[in-house]
Parts: structure tokens; C-alpha cells; sequence
């Protein structure tokens, strides 16, 4: 008896081994760690779930710098309540060696502020405050619509955050800092979460204020969305 045998071409061999290679490196129900959207859609999905929320909370943070105020305040940190109409505040900040404690509402147009060597509230006119520039949820949306050369990251991405790294206009930052350095373009870096396209985490590396450092770092944290938040005068 005779016995054939048919030889497979080469390159047919090589395909069928690539396919089963590649098979095999992915077990089952394993997610890519890099989404299939673009880094520039990403950012654009994400400008549109943050402009659906009511409210949410945010902090920041300065792990290198500060970010000067009027009256010689130079904030480190900062936290509290943003919602359609206004936020609440709470912020560290140093004048000269001495640090001090400052608490601000915002609701509608009106402004309360307690007087950082006291603690004592009172009412005063919106362009009195130290904060009269803070616009939380017109920062987010600026950032959103302004960065640019929108990549992913080469590290740091998880299957449920998508992190999106770019650069953005100084300028458009005025919401967060007040007065900038208007030539002047940071790095910026973007968590957004991979199923609900809601920011997370904001990284702002460089230069936006006159006077800053280029190592000066500027972290934002959002959470809490759309939790109940109500906004009360405090006095």
C-alpha cells in the first residue's frame, strides 16, 4: 500500500502557527490593557459625561509648588463640593512662614469667607475672594476640550482606567490659577475611567502660573459623582 503524503506549504505552516500562538497567549475573559478607542475619542467621551454630572467632589494637591493667590497666599491645598451653582471649599495655604486655614461658598452670586486668622464667616463681594477666578467645573471642561496631542501613556494603564497623556494651553488653565503664563504649555495627564468615561485624576507638570518652577506638579482628584450635595449659606 502506498502512503501520500501531501506537504503544507510553508507559509501556510508559519499562519496556522502564528493563529495558535497567539491563542494561546490570551486565556479566556482577558481584557486588553489598552482600549480599542482612540486616545482623542477617549478625551472627547469623557467631556461629555462630565458635562451630564450635577456634582462631584475634588481635591488639590501640589507634590512640587504651590499655586499663588491674592494677598500673597500660596495655596497647597484645596478641597471641597462643586455643583451647578456653585462649590464649597476648603484650602491650605501659607502667608509668609505662617500657614493658615480658609473656607469659601460659592453659591450663585454670592460669596462667604472665613477670615483665615480667625475663622470667622462673613459675606463678601465674589471679586474680594482669593478664589474669585476658581470655575471647577469650567476647569474640567476647558481641559477637555483643550488637550492637545492626546496619547496613551506608556505605562500606568489598567483595564478599568484609561490614561491619556498630552500637553494644554497655559491659558486654559485661568480657572484653576487665576493669572498665567500665557506662552507657556505643562504636560498633563488624564485617568479616565474605561467604562463610564468620567475623569478621575488630573496631573498638571510645568509651567501655568508666572513664577512656577518647571518641576511644579499640580494634582486634581475627582470622585463622589453625582452623590447628594447641597450648598448652604453659613451664615
Amino acid at each position: 500500500m502506498t502512503v501520500h503524503i501531501h506537504h503544507i506549504p510553508v507559509t501556510v505552516a508559519a499562519l496556522f502557527f502564528l493563529i495558535a500562538l497567539s491563542c494561546s497567549n490570551h486565556t479566556a475573559g482577558e481584557e486588553p490593557t489598552v482600549s480599542h478607542i482612540t486616545p482623542a475619542n477617549a478625551v472627547h467621551s469623557s467631556h461629555r459625561a462630565m458635562q451630564e454630572l450635577n456634582n462631584f467632589e475634588f481635591d488639590l494637591t501640589h507634590p512640587e509648588g504651590f499655586t499663588t493667590l491674592s494677598g500673597s497666599l500660596e495655596m497647597t491645598k484645596a478641597g471641597g463640593i462643586v455643583t451647578s451653582n456653585g462649590f464649597d471649599l476648603i484650602a491650605e495655604a501659607r502667608i509668609g512662614r505662617a500657614f493658615v486655614r480658609i473656607e469659601a461658598i460659592v453659591i450663585d452670586d454670592k460669596t462667604w469667607m472665613t477670615n483665615p486668622l480667625t475663622g470667622t464667616w462673613s459675606q463678601i463681594a465674589p471679586a474680594d475672594s482669593p478664589f474669585s477666578f476658581l470655575d471647577p467645573i469650567k476647569l474640567v471642561a476647558d481641559i477637555l476640550g483643550k488637550t492637545q496631542n492626546a496619547r496613551y501613556a506608556e505605562s500606568e494603564q489598567m483595564n478599568d482606567e484609561l490614561v491619556v497623556v498630552g500637553q494644554i494651553p497655559a491659558a486654559t488653565l485661568a480657572a484653576l490659577v487665576g493669572e498665567v503664563e500665557r506662552e507657556a504649555a505643562p504636560e498633563i495627564s488624564l485617568t479616565i475611567d474605561a467604562e463610564s468615561y468620567l475623569l478621575k485624576k488630573i496631573v498638571i507638570t510645568g509651567i501655568t502660573q508666572p513664577g512656577d518652577e518647571s518641576n511644579t506638579i499640580r494634582v486634581i482628584t475627582l470622585s463622589n459623582f453625582n452623590a447628594n450635595a447641597l450648598l448652604q449659606p453659613p451664615i
